[in-house]
Parts: C-alpha cells; structure tokens; sequence
C-alpha cells in the first residue's frame, strides 16, 4: 500500500512524519491526535509551501495510521458527486448484472 502523506524521518529512525499541505486537514488531524493521547511534535513549513509536519513515535504508528485514514476519509469528496447521477449508476449496474445473469441461466 502506498502511504501518500507518510515519510520517513530523515536524520531520526524512530519516527514517522505525516504531512498535510491544507490547514483545515491539519487542525482536524492534531485534534484527533490530542484526542487519543499520542505525543507528537509538529512543524510547518515557513519558507515553503506551508507544509505542516507531524512527527510520530514508531511505537504509535498503528494508531496514528487509522488516525490518518480518518482524517484522509473526512474531507474525501464523493466518486460520483450528484446524487441522482449515483444512483442512475447504482441502478444500471443491476439491470446489467440481471439481464447477465438471465442469460446465463437460459443458455443452459
């Protein structure tokens, strides 16, 4: 699995850094690492691109790699956006399989 905002730290072998190029995921991800009692340091980037840096224990990655799937989860925007057009697709999907499944069944 690739981890997109998840790298190694660079002089420190014990710890894991997660990144976040948006405020918004951020904050929403050190409020649920406050929440869940993990010590972190944390370090935005100022000359950059405003990168903010979390650095994690390794003993604490499980936890914080969940904390990380949430937070990712949070702001994920729907694969299909309009509601109608979701469930047009739902619904064709099922007329497809039926209509497969029928054939199937009558070639034998």
């Amino acid at each position: 699995m690739i981890f997109v905002n998840i790298n190694e730290h660079p002089t420190k072998s014990n710890i894991k850094v997660f990144y976040y190029k948006d405020i918004e995921h951020a904050n929403y991800f050190e409020n649920l690492l406050k929440t869940s009692k993990v010590n972190y340091e944390k370090q935005i980037d100022e000359d950059g691109d405003q990168t903010i840096y979390f650095g994690i224990n390794k003993s604490d990655f499980e936890q914080v790699k969940r904390l990380n799937y949430l937070t990712i989860g949070h702001f994920r925007k729907p694969f299909i956006p309009d509601v109608y057009l979701r469930y047009f697709v739902i619904f064709l999907s099922i007329i497809i399989l039926t209509i497969a499944f029928i054939g199937t069944w009558l070639s034998k």
